[in-house]
């Protein structure tokens, strides 16, 4: 099995004209960064926002719920879209959906900005299938879980820039200003991405229809039971991953004192740890070759590091971010194991496809849990009980991933 020393990301595809590793990996990374960071852009400056337009903060929950509403509604037809103009293409449309959502989001009307959370959650949705895609014909078998990992760790890597960017900017320039100048990112990877398409879209199908058979995705996932088992623990585990995410500022803001900027700061912290974690959990994996195993580890912690938010507040800042960044580390740890596991099981020229079946059921989970987790904290008044109950999921979700370790050992 290889080791990290070991992978040279210099490798050419197999294919002859087809893209490196190397500049796959960056780029799709690049992408994920700017499409996370512009889904969570509210997110890490919620008291600031909310303040201004005269809501409650906890609202913002809603807007992410909105966000990946859209993007599981998208991974149905993701398939389609990515056979038809090619993965290169279809990343120039999720960038151009954030061109326009960024600035929308900065407009200061909540019927705008809600309508433009739909529009990013329609971009955001074609990132995984899109880059799967490319990434599968360039990443030797055994690595892949190590390369998806790397590829994904642009998700937490993009909630560092957002954690670190969007606040300073916003005491900087104003809230509003610093939404209206991050949109320059999504049109810059465009123009990268149209250097790019004669490798990345070389196998498209113009003639392919995008409506035609458009379940087939989430029908192979519904059938095979691995495929299945991972749609369920995406949607498990996504519940605690983005409530992470989404109210870790607003928890740190309200309930504890801190500052807005050093509120963001802990969350890049946190996401900072949590790339981390996405690399080393898709090394475990593949030096283990127990991809379900791995899942039952990191859902094991992170839900008991969430059961343990409330007593570790009590003992004083440094213990509460310290366990932040360990939820982080494994929150943010099951994705690119996740979907290396997808892409392996998926039939010859249907990555995209059955990568899109699987995250309808892990979007899912993104809707439910920000959305209830507003719902939640109405209710109990504290984000420490509420990020318990989220914890008692997450371990739920480890339950059954290691018994579908276990079936499949045997």
């Amino acid at each position: 099995m290889a080791r990290p020393q070991d992978i040279d990301l210099s490798t050419p595809a197999h294919a002859p004209g087809s893209p490196r590793l190397l500049t796959a990996l960056l780029v799709t990374m690049a992408v994920q960064m700017v499409s996370t960071g512009g889904a969570l852009a509210l997110s890490t400056i919620a008291p600031i926002a909310a303040a201004a337009l005269g809501v409650a903060p906890a609202l913002v929950g809603f807007q992410v719920s909105l966000v990946y509403l859209a993007a599981a509604v998208t991974s149905v037809m993701a398939g389609g879209i990515v056979r038809r103009f090619g993965p290169a293409r279809a990343s120039q449309i999720s960038m151009a959906t954030f061109v326009i959502a960024l600035p929308a989001f900065g407009s200061g009307s909540l019927p705008l900005m809600a309508a433009a959370a739909l529009i990013a959650g329609f971009g955001y949705g074609l990132n995984n299938p899109a880059a799967s895609q490319i990434l599968i014909r360039v990443t030797p078998e055994g690595r892949r879980n190590t390369v998806f990992s790397l590829k994904q760790a642009g998700v937490p890597l993009g909630g560092v820039t957002a954690g670190l960017a969007f606040p300073a900017m916003a005491v900087a320039l104003g809230w509003q200003s610093g939404l209206w100048l991050a949109a320059l990112a999504p049109l810059a990877l465009i123009l990268v991405l149209q250097r790019l398409r004669p490798a990345w879209d070389a196998d498209r199908e113009p003639g392919a229809r995008i409506a035609q058979d458009w379940m087939q995705g989430p029908r192979l996932t519904l059938r095979e039971a691995p495929l299945r088992a991972l749609g369920l623990l995406g949607l498990l585990y996504s519940m605690l991953q983005l409530s992470l995410s989404t109210f870790t500022v607003v928890m740190l803001v309200t309930e504890h004192g801190w500052s807005p900027v050093a509120a963001g700061s802990a969350l890049a912290l946190i996401q900072a740890s949590g790339a981390l974690g996405r690399v080393i959990w898709g090394f475990l994996a593949d030096r283990l070759g127990a991809g379900f195993l791995v899942l039952a580890i990191v859902g094991a912690i992170s839900g008991a590091g969430a059961l343990a938010i409330g007593p570790a507040a009590a003992a004083g800042p440094g213990v509460q971010l310290a366990l932040l960044c360990l939820i982080g580390n494994t929150t943010n740890g099951w994705n690119g194991v996740m979907l290396a596991e997808a892409a392996r099981r998926a039939p010859t020229g249907l990555v995209g496809a059955v990568t899109g079946g699987v995250l309808i059921l892990t979007f899912g989970g993104v809707v439910i849990g920000p959305a209830g987790f507003s719902a939640a904290q109405g209710l109990t008044g504290s984000y420490a009980a509420t990020f318990a109950l989220f914890g008692l999921v997450s371990l739920a979700g480890a339950a059954f991933a290691f018994r579908v370790h276990l079936a499949n050992r045997h």
